[in-house]
């Protein structure tokens, strides 16, 4: 019987036009303008060296000329990455004031670290902040490791220096830093919890009041969870088949880059996919709302993540994450497009491995969420 139920759910899954075009043409085509608006501006960015004046604020000559050579030696396609001129902090500010003259400032503190003053959120301001991010790390794991475990220290040089080795030919440490990209990660968000109108219907379809089905299923000897254990395994293999085809799409015919490993890629796709699922799954069995409004709150829920995680403005998760941190860390597009951002840059590593736990946490959480409310409902006759 369970299969039964899984191969005609699966049919009606695959039939399901609506569905289908939200989940699979709406991204397709979305993804195609964003590849046709944002497509060279990267790369139109990054052929001239970016104008970047450093201060210094200490005296230390290690400092000064570490600093130097870090700044110094950065280059991505074989080109500079910093057009670099050395003044004092008043003559840079006003140089700062005129993007023609300089991009950003770069203070040397005595402490070693950088910190950056910019006047603007734009692609060249990111690179630079990626730039001082990168060697404040550094410098704060040398400083931690040599006040615990000095015997290591020689070690740690020796891994920053081969990093930096990798940095340098590989573009500063990831596969692709344009950040453009964060719109195809949002898109893939987007897509994923888009699953959720899907497995929606497996609630109603298990609740008399709401369809014929829903009294034909409650009148059967078939037990509830059977069905929807069913149900909800054909509407995941749907949905996650659907933005198979459209990540496809972007890797391979319109050559987006995600930055990561291609099987880790998809892998991530297929976890995201199961946290859309589940979302409609629990949605599906809260209360007695009819179709309509369940589809209501599911795409308000969708869009208003979407929008807070950068899929309308790109910077808009990091204004979040300033100003409401917990925000990012409980909004499930966030979550998903920053697991894709943490593969491209930091690859298979502890923050990436956070946010598959989290995805599959609130999934197990939703599903359970779906099965006991679905199981509430009773009546006194059908």
């Amino acid at each position: 019987m369970f299969f039964n139920i899984f191969k005609n759910q699966l049919k009606l899954g695959f039939r399901n036009k609506s569905n289908v075009f939200w989940t699979l043409m709406f991204p397709l085509i979305l993804g195609t303008l964003f590849k046709i608006t944002f497509g060279n501006i990267y790369s139109e960015y990054t052929s001239d060296a970016i104008k970047t004046a450093v201060v210094f604020e200490t005296d230390d000559e290690d400092i000064r000329n570490n600093t130097k050579a870090y700044l110094e030696g950065l280059t991505m396609n074989d080109h500079k990455m910093l057009d670099i001129s050395y003044m004092d902090y008043e003559s840079a500010e006003a140089l700062l004031k005129d993007d023609e003259q300089v991009n950003g400032i770069i203070s040397v503190k005595n402490d070693g670290r950088l910190s950056l003053d910019i006047t603007s959120n734009g692609v060249l301001s990111t690179i630079q902040e990626t730039i001082t991010t990168i060697y404040n790390q550094n410098v704060g794991l040398i400083e931690k490791v040599a006040a615990e475990h000095p015997e290591n220290l020689p070690a740690v040089l020796e891994g920053i220096q081969k990093r930096a080795e990798y940095i340098d030919t590989h573009n500063l440490a990831g596969d692709n830093k344009d950040p453009f990209v964060s719109y195809f990660y949002n898109l893939i968000a987007m897509t994923a919890l888009f699953a959720a109108l899907t497995s929606l219907r497996i609630g109603n379809n298990c609740q008399a009041n709401m369809s014929s089905l829903g009294a034909r299923t409650n009148a059967s000897p078939l037990s509830r969870m059977t069905f929807q254990a069913a149900a909800f395994l054909a509407a995941y293999i749907v949905q996650t088949a659907i933005i198979f085809v459209g990540i496809t799409y972007m890797l391979f015919g319109i050559k987006i880059n995600f930055g990561g490993d291609i099987p880790l890629v998809y892998f991530t796709t297929a976890i995201a996919s199961l946290l859309g699922t589940s979302l409609g799954f629990a949605v599906g069995n809260l209360g007695s709302f009819n179709l309509d409004k369940k589809e209501s709150i599911l795409v308000g829920l969708t869009l208003t993540g979407c929008a807070l995680s950068g899929l309308m403005y790109g910077d808009m998760k990091v204004i979040i994450t300033e100003k409401a941190p917990i925000i990012n860390k409980i909004n499930p597009a966030a979550v998903i497009s920053d697991s894709y951002y943490c593969l491209n840059m930091f690859g298979v590593g502890s923050r990436y491995l956070m946010t598959l736990l989290y995805m599959l946490v609130i999934s197990a959480v939703l599903i359970t969420l779906g099965l006991v409310m679905g199981r509430r409902n009773h009546y006194d006759s059908i």
